[in-house]
Formats: structure tokens, sequence, C-alpha cells
């Protein structure tokens, strides 16, 4: 750990300022672990800028940026270019889930999820890619505990929520790290507004779309399998958010949702368990092949996104991902029930 820290210190020394940059529709994990990196970098005496790209659409997300006071801001307000080291968080350059422009190359890369192309990665200077670990959170905590920075309730609440938020609390794609980093955390968390932030108030919308969500599932029986079309959205995190709910369902093995915004279609994916090999490279499989798309994730949660090329492909295209969804769990699409 000494060495990656020596090494990340060098690269933003006596630099003016640094960009932090989460994924594209931040969670949790990547907003805490950009606020991490943002104290490290402080205790260096050296300034920086966190931005995200696309919404803050979960109620609890904004509620975390709110009441934290983590200042967070969209990346439209800056020009990545000026800043001559560029920090992403929870992703990786040059795929779908960043909001850099494709011909930028970040300075650092700080993930969990599996590597993507070691030849792009190569172009980095500093990459510390740990799929092991539960969330990017558990990473950024180390270094903060390995250079004896001080971690205020504040920033514990962040990290604490990161972690927890990414594993499902400790229940999912979790190591001894994860454990003892949330241990060692929780006695400085603010009890009171951590509760704020995990159950914040939801407005209408959303139990409008959760009525319609249920009401436009199918259900397959045989193979313990939900499709959910949510059709039309204003957040396309609702689709992530009906999955999660749905998952919960006695005798789910796999979650299927589909929901279309602004020329996009976003799909997310929920396994149980370890079926053909996990959520992450199902996702991939869904989109293999068409054009305009990008799909990532772990085991057990997965996504992707795909641009629709006219309105009229939106069916064939929802079709299609239906399709080869059922295909690769060996699922009869005659066999689909409605759910309620």
């Amino acid at each position: 750990m000494g060495n990656k820290l020596e090494k990340l210190h060098r690269l933003v020394q006596n630099k003016r300022k640094v960009l932090i940059v989460t994924h594209t529709n931040p969670d949790p994990d990547s907003i805490a672990s950009a606020y991490a990196l943002r104290h490290l970098f402080a205790s260096w005496r050296i300034n920086s800028v966190l931005v995200y790209g696309g919404i803050i659409g979960r109620a609890e997300n904004k509620a975390m940026i709110t009441r934290l006071r983590i200042p967070l801001r969209s990346i439209q307000t800056v020009s990545p270019f000026n800043f001559k080291v560029v920090s992403l968080v929870d992703a990786q350059p040059f795929s779908e889930n960043t909001p850099l422009p494709p011909s930028l190359v970040p300075s650092i890369v700080i993930d969990h999820h599996p590597a993507r192309k070691s030849s792009l990665l190569n172009k980095v200077p500093f990459v510390d890619i740990r799929p092991d670990y539960g969330s990017t959170a558990t990473i950024l905590a180390e270094y903060l505990v390995e250079e004896g920075v001080d971690i205020n309730r504040t920033l514990a609440t962040a990290l604490y929520y990161g972690i927890m938020s990414d594993t499902r609390y400790l229940g999912r794609n979790t190591n001894e790290v994860d454990v003892r980093i949330s241990a060692d955390l929780y006695p400085k968390v603010l009890v009171k507004t951590l509760s704020q932030i995990e159950h914040p108030r939801l407005p209408r919308e959303y139990f409008r779309i959760l009525q319609e969500a249920i009401e436009r599932t199918v259900w397959y029986p045989p193979k313990g399998v939900l499709i959910s079309e949510l059709g039309k959205l204003t957040d396309q995190n609702m689709v992530a958010i009906i999955a999660d709910f749905l998952i919960r369902m006695d005798g789910v093995r796999w979650i299927l949702v589909l929901g279309e915004r602004d020329h996009e279609v976003f799909f997310s994916l929920r396994t149980t368990g370890h079926h053909k090999g996990g959520a992450d490279k199902l996702a991939r499989a869904l989109i293999k092949g068409i054009e305009g798309g990008g799909a990532g994730g772990h085991e057990a949660t997965a996504g992707g996104r795909l641009e629709l090329g006219s309105p009229q492909n939106r069916e064939e295209v929802m079709k299609r991902l239906k399709e080869r969804f059922l295909k690769r769990l060996d699922c009869d699409i005659s066999k689909g029930i409605p759910f309620v």
C-alpha cells in the first residue's frame, strides 16, 4: 500500500488543482469515494474539484449529498482538459459509464469493478483496481488509514454508507477488508443523519412508477425469472430501484428491468445466485454486437444502456434484450404469466 500512496502523492504533488470524476449517474459508493479522495488530496495540500455526469436521481443519493454537504457538481460546469491531473473513481476510462470525453486519458483510476482491457489501462499513470473488494469506498478508506488522515464524522458516514450500499450491508461481493473497514468506521458514523439518508421522503412519482412496474411485470415460474418494462422515464435510476425491489420476492432467481429515457434504453439485472457466469457477464452478452451500447457490473448486480437510432426501433431493441435474456437462461418465452 505504501508504494501506491507514494506514487499517487508524486503524481499530484505541486499541482494547483485536481479533477475528481465519479461515474455517470453516481451511486453512494462513487460519491463517497470521490469525497474521500478529496480529503486525501487536501491532507497533501492539494485542492480538488468533484464532478459527476448524468443526474443525481435517487432520493437517497440526493439526501447523501445534501445532508453531508458533499461539494459535488456537474461536469458541465468545468472543462476537464483544463486540469493536468484527472482522477476517475468507481469507474474505468473509455467506457459508457464515465462522463469523460473519449479523447481524455485520466491520470488516476481507482475502482473495484473487474478490469477492462489492459491495453487501455496501460495508458493511465496510476491504476488501482481491486475486483475482490466490495466497494471502491473501502479502497479509499484504506488509503486514509494508511496515510494517517483524520476521518471526521461526516466523511465516516459517507464512507460507511458507500460500503453498505454497494455490498447490500455486507451481504454481497464482500471480503474481510470491507467488514473490517466498515466496523472501524461505524463508531464515528452520524447515526441520525445516516437514517435520514437511507429513508428519505419520496415523491409521488416514485409510487406511480412502482405501481406500473408491478402491473407490467411478467413472471416465469419454472425458472424463477421476472421481466419488467417501465416504459418512458424521467429518471433512469428507477430501473435499478425497481430491480432491487423485485429481487426480494421469494422464489426469484433473475430480474430484468427495462426503461427508456431520452432516446436510450436502460436495463438492470439482478440475481440471487451465481448462475450462467453472473449478472455482469450476462449484461455484456445482452448488448453484444449492438452499436451504441455499454454494460457492466458484478456477479449479483449489473446494468447497461443502448442508444435508440429512431423511435421506431424501441420495440425491436426491447424485444431483442428480452429474447436474449430468456434464451441465456433457457427460459421459454411462452411460459410467462402476469406477475399480479
